[in-house]
């Protein structure tokens, strides 16, 4: 049976808690009932809260507690072993040793088989990178694909089957998951009763496209972009993934938060307008537009937003706050990349992304030079480098994938 490994381990973590919803339960129960490996995980995790107490789930949240699980599992390998892992057929079996140890250290080795049977089982393998990366870095490797540099709007749906969108209206799309609704620029749809499950919608270079969500909020996805989101939000959050640049329009639900994971970030959100560029994982801006947001990085506190200031994050450093033109910011969104006293090597990427020519600088010092202007996506990418040639003193040849500048 085909089910996403991520959303199971959730349904685990909630069944632990106690937190999980009847529906959520039972076809958690079904999944078990077919897949030994995920029963078996909930049975060793279930036997690992009892035998730890109340401070288990804690445990399981904390990343200290999975670098002391570590160190058990290396310091035990030195020592005679007190667990040994077996996999047979495919199916992870752990045999348990029981020892002459305190009730707590016995506890905490309960934690360590668990945990270890979680790192092949149920997709657990994800948990020992960092946490909130490994999260974003797994939930897009299943069954994703890569975004496609040309052609039109794809949806590849949790079942692996891909549905072509053309940013064009037409008829409906009838899947097992959802009736699908393509029109002119945007995909809406109407959940099915087997909506369980994560989809991607890609957007190719050069394109740009909405996606209305089942709770009513619109993502504008900028072009080579890629948004995971289901066709529900069930839990106690609205989760989605997101790789590019995207406009959110969140609808208001102050008992169900929205959270936009990228790829180093999270953006915790009621109900607001933002921006949010993760092209590049060392570096993603979240703009407000309207309402409040939090940005967080890791485990780190959280960055309240005002209407007008934006956090820039670049990797290894703090979060910075800074005043942003929503003219600018957001000028993608009529097609126009809009540039004010910026070298001009910071370019490549909306080169790349629009047109799909990446920058090559025959003159190195050219990609200090510092330009003002606009790029229109809808037209050739030679008008922008012939106002180049005019202005600034830079002629070009361009080549099926590259764009090369030298200056005069």
């Amino acid at each position: 049976m085909s089910y996403n490994e991520e959303h199971i381990f959730q349904l685990i973590l909630e069944k632990l808690s106690g937190d999980i919803s009847d529906e959520d339960n039972r076809y958690l129960e079904r999944i078990a009932r077919e897949d030994p490996s995920v029963r078996r995980c909930i049975e060793e995790l279930e036997g690992a809260r009892d035998a730890a107490g109340p401070d288990f789930m804690n445990d399981l949240h904390n990343e200290r507690a999975w670098s002391s699980v570590l160190s058990l599992l290396q310091a035990d390998q030195e020592k005679k072993p007190a667990m040994t892992l077996v996999t047979s057929d495919e199916t992870p079996v752990v045999n348990m040793q029981e020892t002459s140890s305190q009730k707590s250290s016995r506890n905490r080795w309960w934690l360590a088989a668990a945990v270890a049977l979680l790192l092949i089982t149920a997709g657990g393998y994800w948990m020992l990178r960092e946490r909130s990366a490994s999260l974003y870095d797994h939930s897009l490797a299943v069954n994703t694909g890569e975004i496609p540099v040309w052609g039109d709007m794809k949806l590849l749906l949790d079942n692996g089957d891909t549905i072509p969108l053309s940013g064009k209206a037409g008829a409906d799309i009838n899947t097992k998951e959802a009736l699908l609704h393509p029109g002119a620029g945007l995909l809406s749809f109407t959940a099915g009763k087997q909506r369980k499950g994560w989809n991607t919608l890609f957007v190719p270079t050069g394109k740009d496209y909405k996606v209305v969500l089942s709770d009513g909020s619109t993502v504008h996805l900028n072009a080579f972009s890629r948004l995971r989101f289901p066709f529900s939000f069930d839990g106690k959050t609205r989760e989605v993934y997101l790789e590019g640049e995207a406009y959110f329009d969140i609808a208001a639900n102050a008992s169900q938060p929205f959270i936009v994971h990228t790829a180093e970030t999270s953006v915790r959100v009621l109900g607001t307008s933002f921006n949010v560029n993760a092209y590049s994982d060392s570096m993603v801006v979240t703009s407000l537009i309207q309402g409040s947001v939090m940005t967080k990085v890791e485990e780190s506190d959280g960055v309240v937003l005002r209407p007008g200031m934006e956090s820039i994050y670049r990797k290894g450093y703090s979060q910075q706050t800074v005043a942003f033109d929503e003219a600018i910011t957001l000028a993608w969104r009529k097609g126009e990349y809009v540039y004010y006293n910026k070298p001009l090597g910071t370019l490549d990427a909306v080169l790349l992304h629009w047109y799909g020519k990446q920058l090559i600088f025959e003159d190195p010092l050219l990609a200090n030079k510092m330009l003002t202007g606009v790029i229109e996506k809808n037209q050739p990418v030679a008008d922008f480098l012939e106002s180049l040639d005019k202005t600034s003193g830079i002629t070009y040849r361009i080549t099926d994938d590259k764009i090369y500048l030298r200056s005069k």
